[in-house]
């Protein structure tokens, strides 16, 4: 990933991107953030229809985790805002780690399945090539499987005539966090709300096409958002600083877009996703106490902890 970063900036010219963002529109830019603000807040609801099948806590409990968890990841590498995002929330609604953890996998397996249905219907607008299309119907086929295999794990466990082994407890307390998918109301809320945040996202991404004099239908945002989530698929430096832009710039590139002009969008893109989101989520920072930022400050800097949250059998006190 580093080499194909390093490959694509290296064949730019610097100074014709530079002339690619003097010539950007600015208000449509600010328009495309002010998009992306109830994106961000839409993703944290799809969270909040799980949990609160878990069980019921404020929407704005829900929503400061996520908005900390993601601007934690804009300055964390690997992704960390995720486990600071599972301790935040267990620490704030008093549940076990793998309750918590159990609810983040299931969340991200919604906006999976959603992204890729998406995408899916990409070769009906635009020429793609077929390692691009054969890629997405694995990637559906996977998420479907993955989708199903949660749906079974979250059904009410039979009652054992034995105490459960070392692996049969782990599973046991991660699928108490699954049970969301039991519930209807809380399904079709998660999709509901991944639908509408995609569509948002298509719109900001549509917008920030505009504002850089590039092509922005629905189909060459949806072919950026899909560059993108595949180059996201690595993990990587803080902010996904670099495969954001290769797997945009790459998209662009490939429906034929001058390559100047596709790094100054995907730079712009970023940009505006990452500002918003750690200033909202540096307000919401305040919303918790000393003790609970510590101890997601600690797990940011050991997410195995997390990963191994299956192990964790105490139910950590709400902390208000």
């Amino acid at each position: 990933m580093v080499a194909c970063v390093a490959a694509f900036a290296r064949n730019l010219r610097w100074h014709a991107v530079r002339e690619a963002f003097r010539a950007a529109d600015a208000g449509l830019l600010l328009a495309a953030m002010l998009l992306w603000v109830p994106c961000t807040a839409l993703q944290a609801v799809r969270w909040y229809s799980l949990v609160r099948a878990v069980k019921p806590l404020p929407l704005f409990t829900v929503l400061s985790c996520s908005y900390v968890g993601q601007a934690a990841s804009a300055v964390l590498p690997m992704r960390a805002g995720e486990a600071v995002r599972t301790e935040l929330l267990a620490r704030s609604a008093g549940l076990p780690r793998a309750v918590a953890l159990g609810t983040v996998a299931i969340d991200h397996t919604v906006n999976g399945v959603v992204m890729l249905f998406l995408a899916a219907t990409l070769p009906l607008f635009l020429p793609v090539p077929a390692w691009t299309r054969a890629v997405v119907w694995i990637g559906v086929v996977l998420a479907a499987t993955l989708f199903a295999v949660m749906l079974r794990l979250a059904r009410t466990p039979s009652q054992r005539l034995h105490p459960p082994g070392k692996l049969m407890a782990a599973v046991l307390r991660l699928r108490s966090g699954l049970i969301g998918l039991r519930t209807p109301r809380a399904v079709l809320g998660a999709f509901g709300a991944a639908l509408t945040a995609w569509g948002l996202e298509i719109a900001t991404v549509m917008v920030a096409l505009a504002a850089f004099h590039l092509p922005h239908s629905i189909p060459p945002a949806m072919a950026v958002l899909l560059g993108i989530n595949l180059a996201l698929a690595i993990p990587a430096p803080p902010a996904n600083l670099g495969s954001f832009e290769l797997g945009a710039g790459f998209a662009l590139v490939a429906l034929g877009g001058d390559q100047d002009r596709a790094a100054a969008f995907a730079l712009g893109l970023h940009a505006l996703q990452v500002l918003p989101t750690l200033l909202v989520g540096s307000l919401f920072l305040f919303r918790f106490r000393r003790r609970q930022i510590a101890a997601a400050a600690h797990v940011a800097a050991h997410p195995s902890e997390v990963e191994e949250a299956a192990g964790f059998t105490e139910r950590l006190p709400a902390e208000s």
